[in-house]
């Protein structure tokens, strides 16, 4: 018998050892008094932080506010706005007359 053949048996007889060992670690899932390992739970919602209102402001002040910064259509359009910068034009034909 070869090194290379006993070696092939031996790992072949704890392959098959293998489940029956891990099946007899586990405890018995039937039984309430059986130990099992606590469990680490954490809450998602551990860390959670209220928001906080801000305080009241005069809202003749707060009109003012809005005034300078450019009124409602500044708001409105902050969405619309483009990019300062705009990057390099795109190749000519999109990338597509390798087909």
């Amino acid at each position: 018998m070869t090194l290379h053949s006993l070696a092939g048996r031996l790992l072949g007889i704890a392959a098959l050892a293998l489940p029956g060992i891990l099946l007899a670690a586990q405890p018995d899932p039937l039984d309430a008094n059986a130990a099992v390992p606590a469990q680490d739970y954490r809450s998602p919602l551990k860390d959670y932080r209220a928001q906080a209102d801000e305080p009241l402001q005069d809202w003749r002040a707060a009109n003012d506010l809005v005034g300078r910064i450019g009124g409602w259509r500044t708001y409105s359009m902050e969405g619309w706005e483009q990019p300062a910068e705009q990057g390099a034009e795109p190749a000519e034909g999109g990338g597509h007359g390798h087909h």
